[in-house]
């Protein structure tokens, strides 16, 4: 019975792990080249990139936040309180940062 607890456990953290990196590959623009991974698979669904045009909400951004939030979620359920504590508080000032260095720089 252990075992078989143990091998959910894991298998949720490969879960979370698994839409961690897809939130940052879908959400994450490259500033060198400007290339956006979740701009070419929305366009390629046919789903539009902008709420308005070239500008406004970027909608694969919000989907890797989304994304990434979900997997932040998954390891809280695998964690245990004192962890889950310093996971949160670290993703939401990661989120602040990048939040804050991607609008003012």
């Amino acid at each position: 019975m252990l075992k078989q607890e143990n091998h959910k456990q894991l298998t949720k953290r490969i879960l979370a792990v698994a839409l961690l990196f897809l939130g940052i590959l879908l959400g994450g623009t490259w500033k060198r080249t400007g290339f956006c991974f979740g701009d070419r698979v929305f366009s390629a669904l046919g789903f539009p990139i902008w709420s308005n045009g070239t500008e406004g909400t970027h909608y694969p951004a919000i989907a890797g936040m989304v994304m990434i939030l979900a997997g932040i979620a998954v390891l809280h359920m695998t964690l245990s309180k004192k962890a889950r504590v310093w996971v949160w508080g670290i993703a939401i000032f990661l989120l602040l940062v990048i939040n804050f260095s991607c609008a003012y720089v």
